[in-house]
C-alpha cells in the first residue's frame, strides 16, 4: 500500500469526527466502513491507526525522535518483532495519527515460521547495538506459543551483539512496560504509549527506516 484510497481518506475524516464525539469504536468502524465499502485492511487501518485527537496529541508529545546513547529502555518484544516480520511478509504498514508505526493485518500472537523470529531477533539486536544503550529490558507475552524458546533465542542473540539485556516472559507485557521507569519504552501499542510512565521511542519504525530506507503512509499529517 503506497497511498490511501479516496474512500479511505473520506472514511478517516468521518471516523475521526465521530470518535472525537465519543462514539464507540466498533460500531463506528462498522458504520463508516459499510458506508464507504472499505475492505478488511482499510477497516484495520481505522481501528489501529486513527485515535481520538486528545490521545494522538498526548502520545506525540511523549514520543522521542531520537534515543540518546547510554539509554535504559524497555522493549515491547512481540510488538516490535511482529512489526518487523509483517513488513518482511509484505503486509501494509502505516504511521498512525499518534505518529507510531503500525501494520494493517498480518500475524499477531503466532509465528508461521520460526526462522521469521530468528530473522527479526537478529535485525532487532543489530540495530539496538548501534543505539548503544546502557541496559535493555525485553518483555515477551507468555501466552504466545513458544515464548520460552523465543526468550532463550533473544538472550543468545543479545549476547552475540554484546548487549546488556534481560529478557522476561510475563503474562501481559503491557503492565511492566506501563510501569517502566527509564529513558524510553519501545512500543506502538496505543494503550502502552498512553499509560507509560516513560517516554516512547518507535523502535520498529527506526529500524525499518534505516535498514530499508523505507517511508510509510503517514496518517498524522494534515
Amino acid at each position: 500500500m503506497n497511498e490511501c484510497s479516496p474512500a479511505l481518506i473520506a472514511a478517516m475524516g468521518d471516523y475521526s469526527l465521530l470518535l472525537n464525539k465519543g462514539y464507540p469504536v466498533t460500531a463506528t468502524i462498522k458504520l463508516v466502513g459499510d458506508r464507504y465499502q472499505l475492505d478488511r485492511s482499510e477497516r484495520l487501518i481505522l481501528f489501529r491507526g486513527v485515535l481520538d485527537n486528545a490521545s494522538s496529541v498526548a502520545i506525540r508529545k511523549k514520543t522521542l525522535a531520537t534515543l540518546p546513547p547510554e539509554s535504559d529502555i524497555g522493549v515491547d518484544g512481540y510488538n516490535v518483532l511482529f512489526t518487523l516480520i509483517n513488513f518482511k511478509r509484505g503486509h501494509p504498514l502505516f504511521i498512525g495519527t499518534d505518529g507510531l508505526l503500525r501494520d494493517a493485518g498480518g500475524a499477531h500472537g503466532r509465528f508461521e515460521r520460526e526462522e521469521d523470529f530468528a530473522m527479526a531477533a537478529e535485525l532487532l539486536c543489530r540495530h539496538l547495538s548501534m543505539l548503544r544503550p546502557r541496559h535493555i529490558g525485553i518483555y515477551l507475552d507468555a501466552p504466545v506459543s513458544h515464548s520460552g524458546q523465543h526468550r532463550e533465542l533473544l538472550e543468545a542473540t543479545c549476547s552475540r551483539f554484546n548487549l546488556a539485556a534481560t529478557t522476561e516472559t510475563v503474562q501481559n507485557a503491557d503492565l511492566p512496560l506501563q510501569e517502566y521507569t527509564g529513558t524510553a519504552v519501545t512500543s506502538s501499542d496505543s494503550t502502552v504509549a498512553l499509560k507509560s510512565r516513560s517516554p516512547i521511542f518507535d523502535l520498529a519504525r527506526h529500524i525499518l527506516e534505516r535498514e530499508y530506507e523505507k517511508h510509510f503512509i503517514d496518517l498524522s499529517l494534515p
